[in-house]
């Protein structure tokens, strides 16, 4: 038997670490030095490290499809810290709310199993 996915746990485990390592290699490319970056997101250094060395959120599964919000967000957080929460939040609910969300379910879903378990309705 295959492990069922639920939403939640495709935020927490896939998601959000997406989101957050775009961001980390976005603001160290405008400048922020990884301690920065790291106080910032409340993790380590060594996190920030492993983001770049692809040791934590491993693949790419968002591909290029959020490319601009990210770049937005990133610039937004570049000049104003305290926009990193909401724009945490605009990102993980964008993705959320896409056709990439419900292919990362279907990609982790045995296939046959239904899948209708999704409170967003998204997969069908």
């Amino acid at each position: 038997m295959s492990k069922l996915f639920f939403p939640q746990e495709l935020e927490v485990w896939y998601v959000l670490p997406a989101i957050r390592k775009r961001l980390a290699l976005g603001l160290i490319a405008k400048g922020l030095s990884q301690q920065e970056v790291a106080s910032l997101m409340g993790v380590t250094a060594a996190a920030i490290s492993q983001y770049k060395t692809e040791k934590r959120a491993q693949g790419d599964f968002l591909g290029t499809a959020f490319d601009k919000e990210i770049s937005s967000a990133v610039e937004l957080i570049n000049l104003d810290q305290s926009q990193f929460f909401s724009e945490i939040m605009k990102l993980n609910s964008l993705i959320k709310h896409s056709e990439i969300f419900c292919n990362l379910h279907k990609k982790l879903l045995q296939e046959g199993l239904p899948c209708d378990s999704c409170e967003l309705r998204v997969c069908s």
